[in-house]
């Protein structure tokens, strides 16, 4: 079992969208998306801290992933982010847009 909380803060509207993502409730295929994504970004590798201090309107975010006894959490930011990591950061922030529906993208 795999879960996946996301959080985004920032951008110039400062508004925050936070989701919790347990990919056994995705279908097939966005599921096995996700993991692919954390697999290819070596997720488990990267340090827990990215950023080294705010930079103003830029969004930061905080992913936990959970995989059985396995736990995570990273924070980074737009200029912190490693490029290897943008595709997984532009599809959670898709999801929890989309959970968030009330949040609009800034």
């Amino acid at each position: 079992m795999t879960k996946i909380n996301f959080k985004r803060t920032g951008g110039i509207a400062g508004r925050e969208i936070n989701t919790d993502i347990d990919l056994n409730e995705l279908p097939d295929t966005e599921s096995q998306e996700l993991k692919d994504l954390l697999f290819q970004t070596n997720f488990f590798k990267i340090p827990q801290n990215l950023i080294d201090h705010a930079i103003p309107d830029e969004y930061e975010y905080m992913v936990t992933v959970e995989a059985g006894n396995t736990h995570h959490t990273i924070q980074t930011s737009d200029s912190t982010a490693p490029e290897s990591l943008s595709p997984l950061l532009e599809k959670l922030s898709t999801l929890a847009r989309a959970s968030n529906s009330s949040a609009p993208d800034m």
